[in-house]
């Protein structure tokens, strides 16, 4: 039977002789594991569309759980990324992520669309990798389901959009005020949020998957931000990414 899908390749491995086995993140069908019979020829008609962080339509053969690639249309094949190990750790820690949190057999386009839009982003010099990461790493949460309740004080109710200022507790995914964020229960798990982070949040969380990159933020509030971001996805996620610890040594 034949299957067209659309997918990244975020993972490749030699295959047989000549061969690529390859690790594919798709739009409907999660993560599936592609057979690419001479994709290691310099040869090869589908050479581009074979390689890591290449983005296809694929037409694949499937036979029971097993895939084999029949042909592929290259969309883009992000080619920049490898210009610098910065690009590349951080190319390579995205898809990393998207990867293991993809669900088989569900709709993972949204969370493919993050992907392809970084990459992109990084890839045409656009976005600064430390910015790339902070942003892709908090909007993965949303997409997740775990948007942070940021409008008002979890404690006692009050508004902090006037005051743009705050304290996050990434293990409930809420915002307090500085009075109660003193309770016992908080202690711990509080991340202060400043302005400028409280105003990146807003943005990350409801901008259009087009526009997510479409902010300024200063330095310094880029720091709180992706320390914040790599804590609050990482506590959902529960799992070691080596990827991350490759990155973290470069930036």
């Amino acid at each position: 039977m034949h299957h067209k899908v659309k997918g990244i390749v975020i993972k490749e491995s030699p295959y047989g002789e000549n061969g690529k086995l390859l690790t594919v993140l798709t739009e409907l069908d999660g993560v599936l594991l592609v057979k690419a019979k001479g994709a290691r020829s310099i040869l090869a008609s589908n050479l581009k569309s074979v390689q890591l962080f290449a983005c296809s339509n694929m037409l694949l053969y499937q036979k029971n759980t097993s895939y084999t690639l029949v042909d592929a249309e290259l969309i883009d094949d992000f080619y920049a990324l490898r210009d610098s190990i910065d690009s590349f750790a951080l190319a390579s820690y995205c898809c990393e992520v998207a990867g293991s949190v993809a669900v088989r057999g569900a709709d993972n386009s949204s969370n493919l669309q993050l992907l392809l839009n970084t990459l992109y982003a990084v890839s045409r010099g656009m976005i600064s990798v430390k910015f790339a990461k902070a942003v892709f790493e908090f909007r993965l949460a949303c997409i997740l389901g775990f948007t942070p309740e940021i409008s008002e004080c979890a404690g006692c109710g009050s508004p902090l959009e006037t005051k743009k200022a705050g304290f996050l507790d990434i293990e409930d995914g809420v915002m307090l005020c500085a009075a109660c964020k003193e309770s016992p229960e908080a202690a711990g798990r509080m991340i202060p949020v400043s302005p400028s982070v409280y105003d990146a949040l807003r943005y990350i969380s409801g901008a259009k998957s087009g526009r997510i990159f479409s902010f300024l933020i200063d330095e310094n509030a880029l720091d709180e931000l992706a320390k914040l971001s790599e804590a609050y996805l990482h506590l959902r996620l529960d799992k070691k990414y080596k990827t991350l610890d490759f990155l973290k040594t470069i930036i």
